[in-house]
């Protein structure tokens, strides 16, 4: 219930201060107090659900499990908790709760202990929302796991195979050939890759032979991406109503004699090898590859 099972007004009072302690940023305080409500009114899923909002605000994810899993004992039907146990279980890799959690919303996970890992598909990831937000490509594997597909800018600390917690609801959108695409959000890296990122300059003005370049890259097995495309890189928030990312194909096919590409192997001669592959097939010529990360 959300309501105290009590009807105690002294906890009703109680929960009035932690809101006002967590309005004024008062966290400590907050929590403190929310605590002992909870011990004065443990049949009450209030409390209990409050804890674990601030918790997973702060991806703590064992208090936000334990308190999530107590809130839900005595509301089952609120939706954000039953979300939130799914991150906080996914995170911590309690497989069975996460499957449970996941098909309180409509998901039909058979029971077991073992990891999701299925292909939902490629979705828009939007790393390091915060801070210095940009968009990538991740093949989602359950509501809330993604390995990164594109290959990140090197200052967002991501690798291409990146496996990523993210929100499983969307945040923003993406207008790409015609589509609105969901934006998903990262919460937070779970296990790097061992992919390095490498980037070049391709000397030319033809589209066809950094497509030449992808096409190699995709036949070796190595990640590729055109990090010419900059519109990718929109910051969100510049203004508060808008809230979507656009790709090139909005703008038309903007004139260039130069490509700059990015592309991810375990070795630095892979990426020569296959370079060398490129300037005998285009006749064009590029750059020093450079390691990034």
């Amino acid at each position: 219930m959300n309501r105290s099972p009590f009807n105690n007004d002294a906890a009703e009072q109680l929960y009035r201060l932690v809101v006002e302690y967590d309005r004024r940023g008062d966290v400590y305080n907050a929590v403190k107090l929310c605590k002992r409500l909870a011990r004065m009114a443990p049949d009450w899923s209030v409390p209990f659900a409050f804890l674990s909002r601030t918790y997973r605000s702060r991806m703590e994810w064992k208090p936000t499990f334990h308190y999530c899993l107590r809130a839900v004992e005595h509301n089952a039907f609120d939706e954000n908790l039953w979300e939130t146990l799914g991150i906080a279980a996914t995170a911590l890799a309690e497989w069975e709760t996460a499957r449970y959690a996941w098909n309180q919303l409509g998901f039909h996970f058979k029971p077991s202990k073992e990891a999701l890992n299925l292909d939902l598909g490629i979705i828009p990831l939007r790393l390091n929302p915060l801070t210095q937000p940009e968009v990538v490509a991740a093949r989602r594997i359950d509501p809330v796991r993604a390995v990164i597909e594109s290959i990140p800018q090197p200052s967002s600390g991501r690798r291409y195979g990146d496996l990523v917690l993210m929100e499983n609801k969307p945040q923003a959108q993406l207008y790409q050939q015609h589509k609105t695409l969901p934006i998903h959000d990262e919460l937070q890296l779970l296990k790097s890759s061992n992919w390095h990122t490498f980037s070049v300059l391709l000397y030319t003005d033809s589209a066809a032979d950094v497509d030449a370049l992808a096409n190699l890259c995709l036949s070796a097995s190595l990640g590729f991406d055109n990090w010419s495309h900059a519109t990718r890189f929109f910051q969100p928030n510049l203004h508060r109503n808008v809230a979507e990312y656009f790709d090139q194909a909005i703008f038309g096919k903007m004139e260039r004699e130069v490509f700059l590409v990015a592309m991810s192997a375990k070795q630095q001669n892979e990426v020569e090898h296959l370079l060398e592959t490129w300037r005998v097939i285009t006749l064009r010529e590029c750059g020093q590859v450079e390691q990034l990360l």
